[in-house]
């Protein structure tokens, strides 16, 4: 039942869309969403298409909604002035080369009958990838020229995230010479995006001012789901060897312990600081971005073959294979729900059903500011 309650909630995220500004990182509801179903679909090959279709719909109105909004932009002459002048938050485009990556391979999986067409897609959204690597670029430069540093967080991440779904997909829509060495080529790139962004992350939180509650950002969890997406750039494009793929999800775990525990001491400093519903209860769209690097890592882990001489580590991979998926199930239920509030207190829905709901529910009040 939880998927036609997703479709139901991408509809009603429809009005929102209509607004002036469309936030770039909205693609990470689809990023988010899509891994789970990829990651759901790979533990149980026998569960009923028919609720899976309906997230494939769902999913495909929100990307279609998506595409034909910052295509207006274009049209317009606004789309450089809205999505590409900071020298972040120009970073969250990768959530459409993500988003994109994610979607051709959920319907692939599903209809594999139309690979023209994904690789149609995919061969676009690489042309997407090249202008969006040039604007990474450019940011750098700005960032590194004026001293930007205490604004960064890790919406940076998404270079990473972006370069290495397209290894996911080409590696699995094309089986040819050339795209092997692509792939090969976009993951070293990919490598090195990670490095300059964690040594950007490194200098803001060690050379400049800030505190827990209110300067480490939900976009942070995506400094370890860029390592576990890294991980399974390597295992589909079949480009290096598993015992390096191994290391990779090590330090995968290491870092999500580390970030994660992060995370759970700044739940508490908000929860001291703010109310409960603005600590924790207000919506943000980078809020999808732990859904989707959680589902990274659990996708990470069921495609890991250890290498034999690291067996003792099987009892560790069952457990997150087994345990992780109700995880997923959870925080995507509780996001789906945050979300569910922050639509009907937004949309014109919101004017003809909060009398019903009210005494029962509390819309909460939408937070401007990354959480």
């Amino acid at each position: 039942m939880f998927f036609p309650i997703l479709f139901t909630l991408i509809l009603l995220f429809l009005p929102i869309f209509q607004k002036k500004r469309i936030d770039p990182a909205n693609g990470a509801l689809i990023m988010a969403t899509g891994i789970f179903c990829i990651g759901f679909t790979s533990r149980f090959t026998n569960f009923s298409q028919i609720p899976l279709y309906t997230a494939d719909i769902a999913l495909l109105i929100a990307w279609f909604s998506l595409f034909f909004s910052f295509i207006k932009t274009v049209f317009k002459g606004t789309f450089r002035r809205r999505y590409i002048t900071h020298p972040v938050q120009s970073f969250a485009i990768g959530t459409w080369i993500a988003g994109t990556s994610i979607l051709c391979l959920l319907f692939y999986k599903q209809f594999p009958e139309y690979k023209f067409v994904y690789i149609t897609i995919s061969l676009l959204s690489g042309g997407l990838w090249l202008f969006y690597l040039f604007i990474c670029i450019q940011c750098y430069y700005v960032i590194l020229k004026s001293k930007y540093f205490d604004k960064i967080h890790g919406v940076l991440f998404l270079s990473t995230v972006s370069t290495q779904s397209l290894v996911i997909v080409y590696g699995r829509l094309f089986n040819n010479h050339f795209f092997y060495e692509l792939t090969k080529l976009l993951i070293f790139i990919g490598i090195i995006l990670y490095i300059i962004n964690f040594s950007f992350i490194l200098k803001r939180y060690i050379f400049y001012t800030w505190n827990l509650s209110d300067h480490w950002l939900n976009t942070n969890c995506i400094i370890h789901g860029a390592i576990s997406i890294s991980g399974i750039a390597a295992i589909s494009s079949g480009t290096i060897n598993n015992t390096i793929i191994f290391y990779i999800w090590l330090l995968a775990l290491t870092m999500f312990f580390l970030v994660e525990g992060i995370e759970i001491s700044r739940m508490f400093s908000r929860l001291s600081k703010y109310s409960f519903q603005k600590a924790i209860g207000c919506y943000h769209v980078s809020q999808w971005a732990r859904n989707f690097t959680f589902g990274t890592l659990y996708l990470f882990t069921i495609n890991l073959e250890l290498p034999q001489k690291h067996v003792e580590f099987y009892l560790l991979k069952t457990a997150i294979i087994n345990i992780g998926l109700y995880i997923l199930i959870l925080l995507l239920v509780i996001e789906a729900f945050i979300f569910l509030m922050h639509v009907l207190n937004r949309s014109q829905i919101h004017q003809s059903i909060t009398p019903i709901l009210r005494g029962y529910i509390k819309p909460t009040t939408h937070d401007k500011s990354p959480l």
